[in-house]
This record gives structure tokens, sequence and C-alpha cells, in this order.
């Protein structure tokens, strides 16, 4: 009964391949669905999001990956397919078109990921400050295309063409005299974007003038055509494997644990203070790295989710605020951070213990 109803809820393009008995007929509908239907729409969407040929004479390394994940995809979209038909009560595909794009988008984003690791941080940090500053929108306009802008902007039906110039980065940095490029908060950056050009405008323009104000780039793509041997010998032997970027992430979830297990005024001290190699605030690396939310947060800090909320883009806070929010002196603030630093030492240079065999 299970089987018959999640059958009758896929898409009817899949309905032959899912009832076919006979396993040559069922591998020849499967061909053509891929074929027809996936093949068609993998191809679209990489060469738009890639800006690809998919020829297999066009060496470029871009080209050359595009042709390799339409590849996996393929094969990803294959055992997908087969182990619904085998267990059809486990999984349905309602549509699969929409199923097929949300698959090659996926892709394409753990493309760029991959292969533009700077970019795509600051790509977050941006978003992240869009959604979270009342002051500021983004949404998806009818092109199907993300804008961002200040908040009574969200939604415009008509955000403004492409063509719109923005600000240059040196124009942009003449609002901030006394400061570095680098000490530049993402809140002032985009208030200054958006003072600049008056208007609503394309997410991904934003964050190539933020790479360009803060000098953000990630390696140039090559020519497989024409490979630099010592350059990728070089990336190989530099790029931390997959058990040294766990132990990192261990480490961090480690620390914030112990970090939740000083006393408050202690955690209140070091978290509102808390500081990058830069100055700048390092607390929004904790929510943006997954560690705990800025609900969590707030919570260790003992304070009301609305007044946390507001504090976000003034962070981090002078000794003297966080003494008057804490109703203490300005040294007492300095000599709870003290302790609490020389604790989380001592706690995470804490031996691990030996095993006798």
């Amino acid at each position: 009964m299970n089987e018959q109803l999640t059958v009758e809820h896929c898409d009817a393009l899949l309905l032959p391949f899912m009832e076919a008995r006979e396993h040559s007929i069922g591998e020849s509908l499967l061909t053509q669905l891929i074929q027809e239907h996936a093949d068609p729409i993998i191809a679209k969407i990489l060469k738009s999001k890639l800006r690809v040929s998919l020829s297999g004479s066009q060496g470029t390394q871009e080209n050359q990956d595009a042709l390799e994940l339409a590849s996996e995809l393929r094969a990803t979209l294959i055992a997908d397919l087969r182990a619904i038909q085998q267990r059809p009560d486990q999984k349905s595909i309602k549509s699969f078109p929409d199923y097929v794009a949300i698959k090659t988008y996926s892709a394409c984003a753990d493309y760029f990921r991959e292969r533009n690791p700077r970019r795509w941080r600051l790509k977050n940090l941006l978003r992240y400050e869009l959604k979270q500053n009342s002051r500021f929108a983004l949404w998806k306009a009818e092109d199907n295309s993300w804008y961002a802008g200040l908040s009574e902007w969200r939604g415009a039906t008509n955000p403004g063409p492409s063509a719109s110039p923005l600000p240059s980065p040196s124009k942009v940095l003449e609002r901030f005299p006394t400061k570095d490029a680098q000490d530049v908060a993402p809140a002032e950056l985009l208030t200054a974007i958006f003072a600049g050009i008056g208007q609503a405008i394309e997410f991904e323009r934003i964050v190539s003038l933020a790479a360009e104000v803060w000098n953000i780039t990630d390696s140039a793509p090559g020519s497989v055509d024409s490979p630099d041997r010592e350059a990728a010998a070089e990336l190989l032997n530099s790029t931390p494997g997959v058990d040294l970027l766990l132990e990192q992430r261990l480490y961090l979830e480690k620390l914030w644990t112990e970090v939740c297990q000083l006393p408050t005024l202690q955690r209140a001290a070091l978290l509102l203070n808390l500081r990058d190699a830069q100055g700048g605030s390092a607390i929004f690396f904790i929510p943006y790295l997954g560690i705990a939310s800025p609900a969590q947060i707030a919570a260790n800090l003992e304070l009301p989710d609305e007044e946390f909320s507001a504090l976000w883009n003034d962070l981090p806070l002078d000794d003297s605020r966080i003494a008057k929010m804490l109703s203490i002196s300005r040294q007492q603030v300095i000599n709870l951070r003290k302790t609490a630093r020389e604790r989380l030492r001592r706690r995470m240079e804490k031996p691990k213990p030996r095993y006798r065999g």
C-alpha cells in the first residue's frame, strides 16, 4: 500500500521506469531519462553558472571541471533513480526537472566553495550581515537574481539596470579617512556602497566590490593544457588534509565548550571583547563556522536576544562599556578576561590520558 501511494506521487516522467519489471527495459528508460530530461538541464545550468561551453575540445580548467561535474551528476542521478526504483517506499521525486536542477545548483555551489574559498567566505559574511542587520535587505527579484540594498528597498520590482555604476574602491574608502581598508566593518562597507549608488544592486556585484576594497583574491584558474607542475605540487603539499581540518574543527568545538563552562562574568568579559588579528570582532566566526548560533551566544552571555542583536554591530566592545553593562569596574573586566584566558589555556593544554595496554 505504501509503495503504491509513493509511486503515484512520483513525477509522471518517472512512472514507466519505476514500473518497469524487466532489467533491460528499465535501463533503457533510465538512459532516456538522463539523456532527454536531465542532460539539457545540467548543461544549461553549468554553462550559465560556470561560464563554460562544455565542449570536450576546450582545454580551460573551468570547462574540464564542468565536464567532470556533469559526469558526476549523471552518475549521482542514475544511482538515486535506481535506489528509488528498488525502494519506492523510502523516497519519491515529485518533479524530476526540479530535482535535477537542485542537484546541479548544489554541485555548482560546492565547486565555487572549493575553488574560491576566500571569496566564498566573503560572500557568506556579506550575506549574513544583509540578513541579520535590520538596516539592510537581501531578496530574490523577478529575474531570479539576488539583490541587496537598504531595508526600505526590499522587493523592488525594478531594482535598477545592471549597468548602474558602482562606486570605485577608492571612492568607498574616502568615507573612512582615518581607517585602513581592513578595519572597515561589513556594515560600514555596505552602508557606504548603498549610499554611493542610491538603489538596490545585484548581490554578486557587491561581493566583487567588497573583494576589491578588502583585497580578497583566490588563485587565478589556469588551463589544463599548460599546467604549472611545481605550483600544483606546492598547492597539494600545503593544503591541509581532511584529517587536519576535522582536528581543527573539533578543537574549536572543544574550546567553545570550555568557554561555556566559564563563570558568567568571565564569559562576558571575554566574548564581548573578542577580537581578530586586525582588531575587529571575531565573535562573528562562531556562528559562521557553525559552532554556536547568535541565540546560543546571547544565552551564554545571559542577554536577551534583542539586546544582543542591538550590540552585534558594535562588537567588540571596549572595557569601559563592558564594565558599565556588568556594573563593575574597568579593571575588574580586564582581570576577569585575563583569568578566563588563563583558565582556557590550562584546560586546552591539559595532557591526554595515557592508556596502558
